[in-house]
């Protein structure tokens, strides 16, 4: 793996194991699709929303705040 992998695999193993399920079951829904198009913009438009400036915000992968 290269480091980029390395790093979300540090962070998917921070989340509770709720979580964890809800990750994989979008990344299976997105490798069983044959328009992942409208998948990958569904969640760009999330991430977009997330308030990743508020000091309350922490990155699970990297632990950046």
């Amino acid at each position: 793996m290269n480091k980029d992998s390395i790093v979300v695999l540090h962070g998917f193993f921070q989340l509770p194991n709720l979580e964890k399920k809800r990750v994989v079951d979008a990344i299976n829904d997105y490798f069983d699709s044959t328009a992942r198009e409208p998948i990958r913009a569904e969640h760009d438009a999330a991430f977009a929303q997330l308030q990743r400036e508020e000091p309350s915000f922490e990155c699970k992968c990297c632990g950046r705040s």
